[in-house]
Order: structure tokens, then C-alpha cells, then sequence
């Protein structure tokens, strides 16, 4: 708890409240986006969720290929490793999250609940149990004196997070940066510490306000600028034993990704309110026709992520009747060729034979 501790002594500087103001502004939209989607809002969830666990996977080097990932989330098949596992119980896992925001609570048995439910099967239960303290450790002596046990000092930090939070004079995930640092930094489980902690701090933004993170995978935004995010988690841990950690420049960080989702989500707003007053099938036909020659369904999602697969299925039988287009093959993953010259189709130029 050496951040929380201190949390009184920060003083925060001028950009971080202009990022406030920014970010506020945001925030305060955020019932208006949950009513602009609500119709597909449990298709854009699912694909967070997808877009979270992938990425997650790629953050801590889970060594489970893009495709094997799609299949074990959307075709329901079977683990042939603990990597694999480890993916599906994710998937569960932060499926429970999204369903659960409005009801979720920081207690010490959910965060254990959760650890043992995302690595059960993955990591040996041996590996699942709170750090046992050791009287004659210099190092527990020095970080956790008071403490008999690593359960304690985490009800404790818990106790401390609410209490700030009571008293509504800081900014949440500015606590929450504080809560994070002296989480990782306690080693309060055997194993796992830094990726629950990752975890813990996603639901921690999601549940107090940051609900951009119900379609915008924050998984995605940390691991597109991890780097940045390792050095500043350091910098803000630096003499984190001696009580003189500052957690500004994480907070900083947070800030700038919460920012990020928020102008994608105001993007994807744009773009949803366009197509919702244009007739969808019309839409797909008219991607479709600047496709390639040759394309699939997934290049028509990549375009339209939030069109449903009969809207887009019923498009392409359309087609197909109207002697359009013609599948190459069968199956989910089969092809389309075009039977007519699409418009953006490129003319290859040769080069002229001169030879007399």
C-alpha cells in the first residue's frame, strides 16, 4: 500500500487536468453510445471480448496462432494444450466481466475466485494459493511487517482503495493507477501476480466510468503501445519500497488510452449511424462490388464488423440468384468469384515487345 499511502502528498499537474476536461467530455456520452448500439450491442461485446483475449494472448506470449484463437472462441473446439485452455477460460472470464459491470465488487475472494478460475487446468493449484509469508524474510519484514498474511495485506490495500474512494477527491483511475502499482509490487500470489493485476486494472477502468472498454478492446490499445506501457509502469514503481513511488506517469498513460478508445468510439459511432439509415443489404452489395475478383465473408466483416451473418448471407444469395457471383467451394471459409468486371479493377499494363 505504499502508493495509496501517499496518494495525499500528489500533486496533480496542469495536462493531467486538461486531459480531465477531455476525457469528462467523453465520459458523459456514455449513455448515448449505449443507446445508439444497443441493437447490436451483444455482437460489438462479443467481438471486444474476442479482440481482448486475443490480445491478452499476445501480451503475455501465449503461443496459440489468430485462427486457432477464432476457433476455440467461435466454434466452440476443444483445447489440445494449456495455452489453449488458458484461452478459452479468458474468454469466459471476460464474457462474465461485460455481463457483470454493474454488479462487480473489489473483495479479496472474487479477486482469488478469479485467478483460480483463469489458470485452472493451466498452472499447477500449487501455483494458485496466496504467498505464504516468511517471519524471518528480510524482504517481507521490509514491505509487509504488519501483515501475518498476503490475504491480509490485500483486504487491507481493498479497505484503503475504498476508503480514498469514499471521500471523492481523486480522480478513479488515478487511484486505480495507485491500486495497480501496489498490487503488482506485493506479490500477493504465488504466480500470475502481473497478469491478474492486468487484468484487475481492466475491470477497474470499465466498471467506474470507463465504458468506452465495453467496444473498444483495451487489451488492443495497451499491446499497440506495450513498450511505452512497461517503461512507465517501471518509472512509476521506482523506490515503490521506500514509500517514494509516484504513479503520474502511468496515470498519464491511462489517460492517453482512454482517450485513444474514445475517438475510436466516437468514429464508430459516425460510421454506425451512416449505415443504420442505409439499407444494410445495399450496403454489403455495394462493398462487395469493390472487392476483389475473388473475396470472402471475413473481408465483408472487416468492412461492416457489426452487420449480422444472415443480413450478410442473404446478400450474397441474392447475388448468387441474380448470377453476380458464384461460391467457389462450400463451408464457413469457402470463396466468392465476381461474374461481372468490378469497377476498381486495376488494368495490368505489359511491357511492349519491340523486337523487329
Amino acid at each position: 500500500m505504499k502508493c495509496l499511502n501517499n496518494i495525499y502528498r500528489t500533486q496533480i499537474p496542469n495536462d493531467i487536468i486538461t486531459n480531465y476536461i477531455k476525457l469528462y467530455k467523453s465520459i458523459g456520452n456514455n449513455h448515448y453510445n449505449h443507446k445508439t448500439l444497443e441493437s447490436d450491442n451483444q455482437v460489438m461485446v462479443r467481438q471486444t471480448v474476442a479482440a481482448d483475449v486475443h490480445f491478452f494472448a499476445q501480451i503475455f506470449g501465449l503461443k496459440v496462432s489468430d485462427g486457432r484463437i477464432k476457433s476455440l472462441i467461435y466454434k466452440g473446439v476443444l483445447p489440445k494444450n494449456k495455452d489453449e485452455k488458458l484461452v478459452i477460460n479468458l474468454n469466459i472470464a471476460f464474457t462474465k466481466i461485460h455481463k457483470e459491470t454493474s454488479t462487480f465488487e473489489l473483495l479479496t475472494n472474487e479477486i482469488f475466485d478469479m485467478l483460480k478460475f483463469i489458470y485452472k487446468d493451466v498452472v499447477a493449484d500449487s501455483k494458485l494459493q496466496f504467498l505464504k509469508m516468511e517471519k524471518d524474510s528480510k524482504r517481507v519484514s521490509l514491505l509487509s511487517s504488519k501483515y501475518t498474511s498476503k490475504r491480509e495485506a490485500l483486504e487491507d490495500l481493498i479497505t484503503t482503495y475504498d476508503k480514498i474512494k469514499s471521500e471523492n477527491q481523486y480522480e478513479l483511475s488515478f487511484l486505480i493507477s495507485n491500486f495497480y502499482i501496489d498490487f503488482i509490487k506485493s506479490d500477493i500470489f504465488v504466480d500470475k501476480n502481473e497478469e491478474i493485476g492486468l487484468i484487475l486494472l481492466y475491470v477497474m477502468l470499465l466498471t467506474n466510468g470507463y465504458e468506452v472498454f465495453e467496444y473498444i478492446s483495451f487489451f488492443e490499445t495497451i499491446y499497440q503501445n506495450f513498450d511505452e506501457f512497461k517503461k512507465v509502469v517501471m518509472a512509476s514503481s521506482f523506490n515503490w519500497e521506500e514509500g517514494f513511488a509516484s504513479t503520474l506517469q502511468l496515470h498519464r498513460f491511462l489517460l492517453n488510452v482512454a482517450l485513444i478508445s474514445y475517438d475510436h468510439i466516437n468514429s464508430l459511432i459516425r460510421d454506425y449511424e451512416f449505415d443504420r439509415n442505409l439499407n444494410k443489404s445495399n450496403n454489403v452489395e455495394n462493398t462487395i462490388n469493390k472487392l476483389d475478383d475473388v473475396f470472402s465473408k471475413d473481408d465483408i466483416r472487416n468492412v461492416h464488423p457489426y452487420i449480422s451473418d444472415s443480413t450478410i448471407n442473404r446478400t450474397l444469395k441474392r447475388l448468387r440468384d441474380e448470377d453476380k457471383i458464384r461460391p467457389l467451394g462450400k463451408g464457413r471459409s469457402a470463396k466468392w468469384i465476381k461474374l461481372f468486371t468490378s469497377p476498381n479493377k486495376k488494368i495490368n499494363y505489359e511491357q511492349l515487345d519491340l523486337k523487329i
